[in-house]
């Protein structure tokens, strides 16, 4: 036999639901026999026939019927419906009485708890004998329905959608920051003036807001554009536009760039012109003229060659278009006049950039010499300007002072010196000074004032070392003989060769005189005048305050005062000897 939670569990499998009461009780009697499920269910007829879905549910509903009607309509309860006695007919017998308890208090549960009593909960009310008021231990038992489980494809779906929004909000947020002005703004200028082809990708024109192509830059040298590397200008209103959507959310901003314009014309015809090396067009007539559009800031070298009257001539422009970064409409631009008119010009030229180059506009025309240059019949162009600069291996240069070419007569004389360039009478100066410093110092062995006004580091320079060593190693230090006194005389500077736009080898004679005074234990006396050949490293230093202080040689001082001893160029050497000592 089966236990009672073991033959409910069979009940449920077989006819579909919970048994009654009265099944559960009448599976009792059979010791919950699972055989007897189906005729306690009324499902099998007497005789083993199985009775068809709709006469079982019209028995148990005609049943019900019928208890309740002769049942329940009899009862009376109290105050809360539980707590009166059920009356009975005087004539039941005890065993029909017991039965009317269970059917009343059957029908009471159903009615107040709104379900039939679980077996479980049948017996809890005949432990106490059906008694009504036992019913109210069960009024708040109903268990809520339980939800049917959610299916996974739903909270597959669920999941995703959440991911999805979290996603979305955070790529909002993101790309809000990302693509805002200040940080596009940002993110320009740490490309700006570094590379050129990554600046383009954030610039528009400002009239049209088209990008930038490679044939708007056709003439253009990109090494000589000149970029907007300032973030106020950039977030001026009209330095910065909005030409659209970034994945039509976010606003598309770009570097506003002002196109130049170039207004070009000469007064031959036949002349070739070209930009920055690129062919232009070719004139056409005395008075030709044309205009170039679209040109980005720069500088820009204009050029018109050809032959006129057999002779080759070639005359150039440089032009600077700037950067406009104003706020007023680009199309209000007004153009730049570059003329290219040929004039026929001799000139003369000084310089003290005695080697240097001498130019007209872009155009290398020369090379100085010992400081002069002669121009005859030169084909020129008014706007361009003459000057004279020298490049060096380290890479730098000198420039000279310009003039136009408009300010020059034919037959002109024309002086142009650049700043800071040490002629021989300056660094004589400068080498006699730093000997002074060396003759005080021989006086008394003791470091001159104000040394490092021509010493470079002072007592740490390398020539004053060696002239400090010279001086010590024939007094103080002076092995056989001690010189009584040391002069130095006759300095001369043979050369200066400019080495860099600042940098200086002064190449000089001087004479170190070492006198000895008669001594009773060499019983002799004289000189001895040694010429030496040296060369020292001068540096440019611009203006210099002259030092508080003033010896023997500070009346020159002002005349070099702008140049400074760095170190020695080699080593000293020994021309000549002149020896009176007897």
């Amino acid at each position: 036999m089966a236990t009672k939670e073991r033959w409910t569990e069979l009940f449920e499998d077989v006819v579909g639901r919970k048994p009654s009461p009265q099944e559960f009780m009448a599976g009792k009697e059979t010791d919950f026999s699972p055989k007897e499920i189906r005729r306690i269910a009324g499902i099998e007829k007497d005789g083993g026939a199985v009775a068809s879905a709709q006469e079982v549910t019209q028995a148990g509903d005609d049943a019900k019927e019928e208890f309740i009607n002769d049942n329940v309509a009899n009862q009376e309860f109290s105050a809360s419906g539980l707590g009166s006695d059920l009356t009975h007919p005087k004539d039941l017998s005890e065993d029909d009485f017991d039965q009317s308890r269970q059917d009343a208090w059957i029908s009471a549960f159903e009615k107040y708890v709104g379900r039939q009593p679980r077996p479980e909960e049948f017996l809890i009310g005949k432990a106490a004998s059906f008694d009504l008021t036992s019913v109210n231990q069960f009024l708040n038992s109903t268990p809520k329905p339980v939800k049917p489980r959610m299916a996974h494809w739903k909270k597959f779906a669920i999941a995703f959608a959440s991911l999805l929004a979290i996603g979305l909000i955070s790529a909002i947020i993101y790309g809000s920051h990302y693509y805002s002005r200040e940080v596009v703004a940002e993110r320009y200028l740490q490309v700006a003036g570094k590379d050129f082809n990554k600046q383009l990708e954030y610039e528009v024109w400002s009239d049209n807001k088209k990008p930038i192509s490679n044939a708007d830059l056709k003439y253009t040298n990109k090494s000589k554009v000149l970029s907007n590397t300032n973030k106020s200008d950039l977030m001026k209103d009209g330095n910065m536009v909005q030409v659209g959507r970034e994945y039509l959310v976010f606003p598309k901003w770009k570097v506003a760039v002002k196109p130049a314009k170039a207004e070009i014309s000469t007064n031959t015809k036949d002349l070739k012109i070209s930009i920055n090396d690129v062919d232009f067009k070719t004139s056409d007539s005395d008075k030709y003229s044309t205009t170039l559009e679209r040109l980005y800031p720069g500088t820009y070298d204009f050029v018109a060659s050809g032959k006129v009257n057999g002779q080759s001539l070639e005359v150039s422009s440089e032009k600077k278009f700037p950067l406009d970064t104003s706020a007023s409409s680009s199309s209000s631009k007004e153009s730049q006049k570059v003329t290219l008119n040929v004039k026929y010009l001799s000139f003369t030229l000084n310089s003290n950039l005695t080697d240097g180059d001498v130019y007209v506009g872009s155009k290398k025309i020369g090379t100085m010499k010992n400081g002069q240059y002669s121009a005859s019949k030169l084909a020129v162009t008014d706007s361009a300007s003459v000057y004279v600069q020298k490049k060096f291996s380290d890479g730098t240069s000198v420039k000279s002072e310009t003039t136009s070419i408009e300010d020059i007569s034919d037959g002109d004389s024309l002086n142009l010196d650049a700043d800071g360039i040490l002629d021989r009478d300056t660094a004589d100066d400068l080498i006699t000074a730093a000997y002074g410093k060396m003759q005080t110092y021989a006086v008394d062995n003791t470091t001159p004032d104000n040394l490092t006004d021509v010493f470079q580091g002072g007592t740490d320079n390398g020539m004053y070392k060696d002239l400090k060593d010279m001086i010590d190693t024939n007094t103080i230090n002076a092995k056989n003989r001690k010189a009584d006194s040391v002069t130095f005389n006759d300095v001369d500077v043979t050369s200066v060769t400019q080495t860099s736009a600042k940098s200086y080898t002064v190449n000089f004679n001087v004479v170190c005189d070492f006198y000895y005074a008669y001594d009773s234990d060499h019983k002799s006396s004289g000189d001895i005048k040694d010429k030496v050949s040296w060369s020292a490293k001068v540096d440019y230093q611009g203006s210099k305050s002259k030092s508080s202080s003033s010896d023997d040689y500070d009346d020159t001082y002002s005349s070099y005062s702008d140049y400074i001893i760095t170190g020695k160029n080699g080593e000293s050497q020994n021309i000549s000897r002149e020896d009176t000592v007897k």
